[in-house]
């Protein structure tokens, strides 16, 4: 199973990804699945690299894709073969040696699928007991596993990953944007936690997908506990579409992810300005960490895609 489209990259964008690779001077800003290719989720897994997204109604569903080198992908299993409900906005995870699939679905309901290879077979859904919607699996460095859904909301996980073990409560409050900003309103979605140093990371998105050209965004948060406080970053957002007349419009649900040469990236999506019928684009961009421990874009705002 190959997609001319996405195995056959041009030399000029896998030269830039080769030199973010080594010392980010021509950092990346690439469209690496163009179309309708929404909430991406990424899992690197040492010298590999899966995503999935949201398939809606379209069945077999939840389509992993496998990448080396963060730009040629091709498709290697789907992981639900048949639901009564659409799925969307789904978290990608291993921990010791099991890979998992977390999702919610129209129905109002999360979902959990595993296998012992990402190609599969992969387990029939294991329904989670526990309300909210774009689930984001945390683990702590003593092996406790965590749901985190929408509006700062989280639940411990059993040891195997397959059922809620706790109160679902409230531990964060979202970054505040202008008041002025254009946007759907809060919307708080898309928790993507990752440990780095002493911190956690808690990425998430704000302002509403789909309304203004302005109102996506991607906030960062970080605490020394998987479960809070929080602190929000001085550097939000980390991820916005500022205007209209920006290549790209409603940029959000992101997720951070490094390679095996330490350097980072965020991916995210995205409607291409004048296109919003075709659906939202997965983008990855370049990642610096300031002195202080906070991610921001290579890139700034304004600078020109490539």
């Amino acid at each position: 199973m190959k997609t001319k489209s996405f195995v056959a990259m041009t030399v000029a964008a896998l030269s830039l990804l080769m030199a973010g690779c080594k010392e980010q001077k021509a950092p990346i800003k690439v469209c690496i699945f163009p179309g309708d290719y929404p909430d991406p989720t990424i899992l690197r897994d040492g010298n590999d690299y899966y995503m999935t997204h949201s398939n809606f109604t379209y069945y077999p569903g939840l389509l992993i894709w496998h990448s080396t080198d963060l730009l040629h992908w091709e498709p290697i299993a789907r992981a639900v073969q048949g639901h009564d409900y659409s799925i969307y906005a789904p978290d990608l995870c291993k921990v010791n040696g099991k890979y998992y699939i977390y999702y919610p679905t129209s129905s109002g309901e999360n979902f959990v699928v595993t296998a012992d290879k990402m190609e599969g077979p992969w387990s029939e859904p294991v329904k989670l007991r526990v309300s909210g919607i774009d689930p984001g699996h945390a683990i702590d460095d003593q092996g406790n596993r965590y749901l985190y859904t929408n509006d700062g909301h989280v639940a411990p996980l059993s040891a195997d990953g397959l059922s809620i073990t706790g109160r679902n409560q409230k531990v964060y409050d979202p970054w505040q944007y202008p008041e002025e900003w254009e946007t759907e309103g809060m919307w708080l979605e898309s928790p993507k936690i990752l440990k780095r140093g002493d911190y956690y990371y808690l990425v998430s998105a704000e302002g509403g997908t789909a309304g203004p050209a302005t109102s996506h965004m991607c906030v960062v948060a970080r605490s020394k506990s998987v479960t809070g406080p929080w602190e929000n970053s001085p550097y939000n957002p980390l991820v916005h579409t500022y205007s209209i007349d920006e290549e790209w419009w409603s940029k959000g649900h992101g997720t951070l992810i490094d390679d095996p040469d330490g350097n980072w990236y965020i991916v995210y999506h995205a409607y291409r300005n004048g296109f919003h019928t075709l659906g939202r684009s997965t983008i990855i961009e370049s990642v610096n960490w300031t002195k202080d421990g906070w991610p921001v874009l290579v890139q700034k705002k304004g600078a020109k895609w490539k």
